[in-house]
C-alpha cells in the first residue's frame, strides 16, 4: 500500500454489450474522453481548496483522491468518501466509467476548513485506463459494497492516516460514499467521528422501497455496526429527497442505539439528494449549527 503520484488516462473503444439474464447494457463510453473531461472537474474543485492529487494501490484496486495534509503536528486527519458516481447511464444501461460528474464529496473536501483533509473516491473513480483491470462493472452495482471493496477502501484509510501523521479519523461519507464511510468506522477504533449525508445506511431498505435490484454482493451496514457504536454520529437527510428513503438511514441509527451508540438522524429542509450539501458545508458542523432537530 503506498501513495503514488497523478496519471493520465488512456483512450479507450467504445461498444455495448448485452448481459442477457441481467437486461443490463454495459457501454463502454471513450474512457479517455469522458475521464479528461471528469478530472479536469475534479481537478478545479481540488484547487480550490488547496488540495492535489494522489493515488493509493491497495491490492486489489488503485484508488484515487486529492489530500490537503499541511499540519503533521495535527492528530486528526478527516476523509471524505466519494458516492457512487455515474452508475447508470439510464435504469437499464450501465456506466462503464463510474467517475462522477459531480463529485458531491470532494466539493465538501475542499471547502473544509480543517488542516489534514483527504478525499477519497470509489473503486474505478477517475483511475486511467491502464490500471482498470479489476474495474468490473459490478463493483458499481450490486457489489459496491463488496468486502474486498470496504476491506481496500480501509486500507487507503491506513496509508492517508500514514501520510497525514495523525492518530485519529473522521469519516465523512456522501450517498453511497457513507455506507463505506460507516463500514469502515466498524472495522477500526481510531474513528472520532462519523457523518454520512444522504446515504443508504441500509440498502435492503433502499432497494426494495425503490424497486431496485438488490444488491446481492454488498455488505449491508446496517448488520454490520461493529465498532461504528463506539463512535459519535450524525446521519444527515434531505427532507426532498426522492432517491434515499428516510427509513434506509433511520434503521442503520436505531441498530446502532441498540448496540449502545449514540447516533443522531438529522433531516434538512430545502435539501434533496444532491442539492445542497456542498453549499450547506460546512455549516452543518458542527451538528446542529444549520441543521433541523434530530429526527427521533
Amino acid at each position: 500500500m503506498h501513495l503514488i503520484g497523478c496519471r493520465k488516462a488512456r483512450p479507450a473503444g467504445r461498444a455495448f454489450f448485452l448481459l442477457g439474464a441481467l437486461s443490463l447494457l454495459v457501454a463502454c463510453e471513450s474512457v479517455g474522453d469522458v475521464m479528461s473531461e471528469r478530472d479536469e472537474i475534479a481537478d478545479r474543485i481540488a484547487s480550490s481548496g488547496d488540495m492535489s492529487k494522489f493515488y493509493v494501490t491497495t491490492g486489489k484496486f488503485e484508488l484515487a483522491g486529492y489530500q490537503r495534509l499541511s499540519d503533521p503536528a495535527d492528530p486528526i486527519v478527516s476523509v471524505f468518501i466519494e458516492g457512487d458516481g455515474l452508475a447508470f447511464l439510464s435504469a437499464n444501461v450501465v456506466s462503464r466509467d463510474p467517475s462522477p460528474r459531480d463529485p458531491v464529496s470532494l466539493r465538501m473536501a475542499a471547502k473544509d476548513p480543517a488542516e489534514n483533509v483527504a478525499y477519497l473516491a470509489r473503486p474505478c473513480q477517475y483511475v486511467n485506463a491502464k490500471y482498470q483491470n479489476n474495474c468490473h462493472y459490478t463493483y458499481w452495482t450490486k457489489a459496491r459494497f463488496a468486502p474486498e471493496v470496504v476491506s481496500e477502501t480501509n486500507t487507503a484509510v491506513d496509508a492517508i492516516k500514514k501520510a497525514s501523521g495523525a492518530q485519529q479519523v473522521r469519516l465523512y461519507g456522501y450517498s453511497g460514499g457513507g455506507v463505506l464511510a460507516a463500514l469502515v468506522a466498524g472495522m477500526r477504533t481510531d474513528v472520532i467521528s462519523l457523518e454520512t449525508f444522504a446515504s443508504p445506511l441500509d440498502h435492503a431498505v433502499w432497494t426494495k422501497s425503490k424497486g431496485f435490484t438488490p444488491l446481492s454482493r454488498s455488505v449491508n451496514a446496517v448488520a454490520n455496526v461493529g465498532n461504528a457504536a463506539r463512535v459519535p454520529q450524525t446521519h444527515f437527510i434531505g427532507k426532498d429527497d426522492d432517491v434515499i428513503p428516510i427509513g434506509a438511514v433511520s434503521s442503520y441509527v436505531e441498530a446502532v442505539r441498540r448496540a449502545g451508540g449514540t447516533a443522531d438522524l438529522v433531516v434538512l429542509d430545502d435539501v434533496d439528494h444532491r442539492c445542497c450539501w456542498a453549499d450547506r458545508w460546512p455549516g452543518l458542523e458542527p451538528y446542529g449549527k444549520n441543521a433541523a432537530s434530530p429526527a427521533r
